[in-house]
């Protein structure tokens, strides 16, 4: 009953442990190796399409608190974790580059700052321009070094449930159907990909491990470039 992504996580999690286990002498061979996990849907489920998109963008900007959380994710595809630990010293507003080298998570109750999900997670993009004015102003009304601060603690990034809660909340303001917000993440790399950008910039964006994984999660989009590629 679980969904294929929750299988294949808790196959690569015991894979991992049981090929220690071989390295240590501890077993002869990996029998997570004769387990084949099950394929991922191609085709994310909540991607927004662009009616939806607008609508949902119409309304973050009637929320002053969260319009640049929202924006920023958006139109950067960060994990939300990545986005909620941004500081101010990640973002060079010279040159546009952002840095993404921690993320916050709730462990066991408490908030936490870790590092990334994977090496690739580590990684610097270049904002595109408006979301870079829309920082700066955002920058000139926070003393707080976290981008995203919480309002309630101080020195505090904002917390995931609090993210959580949120964007339930103006999805419903937008007449939008509920989506995760992994899905906005989603949403970016679609628009992205249906816009022309090309996958392996997209997969250094995103922080994925390789352009492999990219191609495997937006099968469905990059058919449809191939086959408009091959009509021209």
């Amino acid at each position: 009953g679980l969904a294929p992504a929750t299988v294949r996580s808790i196959h690569t999690t015991l894979h991992h442990a049981l090929k220690t286990a071989v390295e240590e002498g501890l077993l002869p061979a990996n029998p997570a190796d004769e387990v084949t996990p099950p394929k991922l849907p191609r085709n994310p489920k909540g991607v927004l399409n662009n009616d939806q998109l607008d609508a949902l963008m119409t309304a973050i900007r009637q929320d002053p608190l969260w319009h640049d959380f929202f924006y920023t994710e958006l139109t950067t595809g960060l994990r939300r974790g990545e986005l909620l630990a941004l500081q101010w010293d990640d973002l060079d507003f010279q040159t546009g580059e952002l840095r993404v080298q921690r993320q916050v998570q709730r462990i066991r109750g408490e908030l936490t700052v870790t590092q990334p999900k994977t090496r690739s997670s580590s990684r610097s993009i270049i904002l595109p321009p408006p979301i870079l004015d829309i920082l700066k102003n955002c920058r000139q009304h926070t003393g707080s070094r976290w981008m995203f601060p919480s309002p309630r603690k101080e020195d505090s990034p904002r917390d995931p449930a609090a993210v959580r809660k949120t964007l339930s909340i103006i999805l419903e303001r937008a007449g939008c159907k509920h989506v995760r917000f992994h899905d906005l993440r989603h949403t970016f790399a679609t628009m992205s990909l249906e816009n022309g950008m090309d996958v392996k910039t997209l997969y250094a964006i995103i922080g994925h491990i390789s352009s492999a994984t990219t191609l495997n999660v937006y099968a469905h989009v990059t058919d449809g470039m191939r086959q408009s590629a091959a009509a021209k």
